[in-house]
């Protein structure tokens, strides 16, 4: 079974990163670069990305634009009925060692039990969720196991505490404490961060696969699910780390989160444009006063590594 990793790309800063973790792999046949950039320069990068690795392809649609509604129209790229598609969003910034086989050696052995197969996502609201009740990892703050979180999907605050309690925990060598059992998904939305689908899948379903006009992600994770009958499936003891949603990125990036994932990569760290504070962001903050930032949240690995996080 031949697995190609799918991206729509992409933001460099990120792409760099994610790059990393393909190029190294031999167990990827393809990876496929759906061009939805938003500029020129990140599209220039693509171009350059592409000639490191006959592996790489760029697949192209006229009307892709840089938007989201687009997305759901690269899959008709996904027609090899004898190959696993893996969809990685381009700010996935990091996977763990051995990630990619495990991944396909899991899927393997549960073919037919699902109709899409996800990791453990770091900063994914239903992950989020499972990590703080099933994980060893204690997190003191509120979360709601919905896609749309309105507390760890609509601020930046939970993946600021998150990701450093993560890193920390990839350099001490616990990892082990973010794992949670598997779980399936139904009739619930779930963020495409990392997803994938075997291609006879897609290929038998045909049009039926194929996601309406801006809707892949509502579609994909459980749309389609519930019209099959078949749920998606979260794989608790593989992870891969997701940098930020929209409303969480421009503070993000303010801070030094993506540098320490470089860092965790042996890679220099990038060199990208910090976001300015918008003016709209300050009367919003002055305006809401603490609300703006969102709930507190306290993080940390357990201190006895070998007891479990109490439920």
């Amino acid at each position: 079974m031949k697995l190609i990793v799918v991206t729509p790309a992409g933001r460099e800063k990120y792409l760099r990163l994610l790059s990393h973790y393909i190029l190294e792999s031999t167990n990827i046949h393809e990876w496929h670069l759906w061009d939805n950039c938003r500029n020129e320069a990140d599209r220039a990068y693509l171009q350059r990305l592409a000639k490191k690795d006959p592996r790489f392809k760029i697949k192209n649609l006229p009307h892709a634009d840089g938007g989201f509604n687009v997305i759901g129209d690269f899959y008709r790229f996904c027609d090899d009925p004898d190959a696993f598609y893996l969809r990685l969003d381009d700010d996935v910034i990091f996977v763990e060692d051995g990630f990619f086989p495990k991944f396909m050696a899991r899927v393997m052995a549960e073919r037919g039990s699902a109709i899409w197969y996800a990791p453990l996502i770091i900063n994914n609201a239903i992950c989020n969720s499972l990590i703080k009740h099933l994980s060893r990892v204690v997190i003191d703050g509120p979360l709601t196991c919905q896609a749309g979180c309105e507390y760890s999907w609509a601020h930046p605050a939970f993946p600021q505490a998150l990701h450093p309690v993560f890193i920390e925990a990839v350099q001490a060598n616990r990892i082990d404490d973010f794992r949670v059992p598997d779980r399936e998904i139904r009739l619930s939305r779930f963020s495409i961060n990392a997803i994938g689908f075997f291609g006879s899948d897609i290929v038998s379903l045909g049009e039926a696969f194929q996601p309406p006009p801006g809707e892949e992600e509502e579609w994909l994770s459980s749309t389609l699910p519930a019209k099959l009958d078949r749920p998606g499936k979260i794989f608790g003891d593989l992870i891969a780390a997701h940098f930020s949603f929209y409303p969480q990125e421009r503070q993000l990036l303010r801070s030094n989160i993506l540098e320490g994932y470089y860092k965790l990569a042996g890679l220099a760290s990038p060199v990208y444009e910090k976001p300015a504070f918008r003016l709209r962001e300050k009367l919003k903050s002055w305006s809401r006063g603490n609300r703006a930032a969102g709930p507190r949240y306290t993080i940390s690995l357990p201190v006895n590594e070998g007891s479990p996080h109490q439920i």
